[in-house]
């Protein structure tokens, strides 16, 4: 049975991009054996004076660390594994003020690393993660599929670009506009939704 990891980032009640995931869960649970990230409960540690530099002196330095500084390490080296042993990723998370939420980033700062999902060579950097697909269920009360909106839309953009760096091959799921278009949110997730399935039979 094949992994999938779902990074979700819903802790708003009434979350709309919850709903998808939540779908996509229900669909899909007896196919495939599915582990859950809540970066609303267990967010990274960010790359902060300590983490950063001991980052550093590992991945691109070469140096071994020390048990107390791997114990450091471990939070975020656990993040990064369970995206290694993920054949599907699936990553949830509204736009916030046209981009993704920090929490949401910062996983991608953590699972971004260096000798793990990317290797630098003579011609530049390289993804190591080719065997996986990953998916991005997002949702916005504007509508930033159309302009002037969508020409400020940052953050599907950067997913597909951190899901490109290290090698996986992404879409994007969307429902926007569900605030400004109140009167038709119900078709909206009900679009959503649809793709959904057709994403989990294409997958599965």
């Amino acid at each position: 049975m094949k992994n999938t990891l779902i990074v979700n980032y819903t802790p708003r009640i009434g979350s709309n991009t919850k709903i998808l995931v939540d779908h996509f869960t229900a669909l899909n649970k007896d196919k495939t054996k599915i582990t859950v990230l809540d970066l609303a409960k267990t967010a990274p540690d960010l790359l902060l004076e300590e983490n950063l530099n001991l980052y550093v002196k590992r991945n691109f330095g070469g140096v071994d660390l020390s048990e107390d500084e791997q114990k450091r390490m471990y939070h975020n080296d656990k993040i990064v594994q369970q995206i290694l042993d993920a054949d599907f990723i699936v990553l949830a998370s509204p736009l916030y003020n046209f981009s993704i939420p920090a929490t949401v980033k910062a996983w991608f700062d953590t699972v971004i690393s260096a000798g793990k999902t990317f290797t630098q060579t003579a011609t530049g950097p390289k993804g190591l993660c080719g065997n996986k697909q990953a998916v991005l269920l997002m949702t916005s009360g504007g509508d930033f599929n159309s302009e002037p909106l969508k020409n400020v839309n940052f953050g599907s953009p950067l997913v597909a670009t951190c899901f490109g760096f290290m090698g996986i091959p992404s879409e994007s799921i969307t429902a926007f506009g569900l605030q400004q278009y109140q009167d038709k949110a119900t078709e909206i997730l009900e679009k959503a939704k649809q793709e959904v399935e057709v994403l989990s039979n294409k997958w599965y």
